[in-house]
């Protein structure tokens, strides 16, 4: 596997961040997922994953991280406070020299990123469900436990793949690396490594992807394609949590919303209840209007997001409701 193929292949793969999927996906991701340029992402021939001729391992897979009383390895994910998470995963049963653990080596020393995959669900190889934790940076390794320490959602991971491509790129990898984490009201966005263009950008390329580029209340949709040109996208990537109130750029503190509903949205004139159904403010039918027919949305279920993981969260939502909703 080339650099560039690498790159490609980590920063398409990173759309599928906390999702479940089939052991099918990992090892024939070219069919499922051409866009990713790999055939595969991990062959099950053993936990860790190195394609022919390369020198770094592309993938890891636990069996046992979630799953406890089916342990073949003591792997462990723990969730930091500074947001990021940690993954222990430990070495092959054989000498560190071999070529699989070599290859894990190989990315400690140059700093290069891994794919994290934990079997979540019980049954055979083909009914079983293996979710992507992410990117992570393995840095260090415990020769007492044999144990390589990896770290997700970290600067230094945000940092690596900022080198590799661009900002927006490392945005893209760092906002949707939190989505295995605990949902957090508020972020010191001062501490964040890519600049507020690059993650404004990101927020809404992302919203924008999980709901295929349509309003969530609506489902008005204007996508104009043209040669040489940037995509021309009516609908809006909105905050739950407003950015004035350090409300986080995390996908499950948004919506993909048209302009009018984003304005609408962000004045309380509708709010979203915790069945993720549309509930329209009384203030509305107070308003002198003229072809601003809001109300029709009432009680109507939000678009689905193409990945469950991305749903507004119900701690953004209740936020919504009590400090923004015109009850």
């Amino acid at each position: 596997m080339t650099p560039e193929q690498r790159t490609k292949a980590i920063l398409e793969l990173n759309k599928f961040t906390g999702v479940d999927v089939s052991a099918d996906f990992l090892k024939n991701t070219s069919e499922h997922f051409a866009n990713a340029g790999v055939p595969r992402i991990h062959s099950f021939f053993e936990g860790i994953y190195k394609p022919a001729g390369d020198r770094y391992a592309f993938s890891i897979l636990s069996q046992s991280a979630i799953l406890k009383d089916q342990e073949i390895y003591p792997d462990e994910v723990r969730f930091q406070a500074d947001g990021s998470w940690e993954f222990q995963y430990s070495a092959k049963k054989t000498s560190l020299e071999a070529e699989p653990n070599k290859s894990l080596f190989a990315c400690l020393e140059d700093k290069v990123p891994v794919l994290v995959v934990v079997k979540v669900t019980r049954g055979s190889q083909e009914g079983a469900r293996y979710r992507l934790l992410g990117l992570a940076l393995i840095e260090e390794f415990d020769p007492i436990s044999r144990r390589f320490i990896m770290r997700g959602a970290s600067a230094p991971l945000i940092e690596q793949v900022n080198r590799y491509d661009s900002l927006e790129s490392a945005a893209l990898v760092d906002i949707r690396s939190r989505l295995i984490t605990p949902f957090l009201m508020g972020h010191i966005r001062e501490s964040y490594i890519t600049n507020k263009e690059a993650r404004e950008k990101a927020f809404r390329r992302i919203l924008l992807e999980e709901y295929r580029a349509q309003c969530a209340v609506c489902q008005a949709k204007f996508l104009l394609r043209e040669e040489g040109k940037a995509s021309l996208i009516e609908a809006d990537g909105a905050h739950i949590i407003s950015v004035s109130a350090a409300g986080p750029d995390d996908p499950r503190n948004g919506l993909s919303l048209c302009r009018r509903h984003h304005w609408a949205f962000d004045s309380g004139l509708f709010t979203v209840t915790d069945a993720k159904t549309v509930k329209v403010s009384p203030a509305v039918l107070k308003a002198e209007r003229r072809r601003f027919d809001l109300e029709e949305n009432d009680g109507e279920s939000l678009v689905a997001p193409a990945h469950e993981i991305c749903r507004p969260h119900e701690e953004a939502i209740h936020w919504h409701q009590k400090r923004v909703y015109r009850a």
